[in-house]
């Protein structure tokens, strides 16, 4: 079970990411380019956790990465149809890391 919601985090992961290079591209907006960068490299350090970088650490940076798309959001996002999807992403993203810490 802890295999399964760990690889749906990282498919999550890399949907929200792909979504925000997706809305960051016709504007260029430099944001959005953040954003999909932090989102693809936690998810290359969620799949290969190393010493240096322990699943502890890295679940919680994760975790508040997402947490300040979300605010970040809330306080100057677009109401599209698609940002309202990646924000249910990014909840399920949540959802699951604490899913994760209890199995594990």
């Amino acid at each position: 079970m802890l295999r399964v919601v760990r690889l749906t985090v990282f498919f999550l992961i890399l949907i929200t990411a792909t979504i925000h290079i997706v809305l960051a591209y016709p504007a260029g907006l430099l944001g959005f380019y953040i954003a999909a960068a932090g989102f693809f490299l936690l998810a290359i350090v969620y799949v290969n956790p190393t010493q240096r970088f322990n699943r502890d650490h890295v679940v919680l940076v994760l975790r508040v990465w997402t947490i300040a798309t979300l605010v970040l959001w809330f306080i100057l996002g677009d109401r599209s149809l698609i940002a309202f999807l990646d924000k249910v992403v990014e909840l399920f993203i949540i959802g699951l890391l604490w899913v994760e810490q209890r199995l594990a």
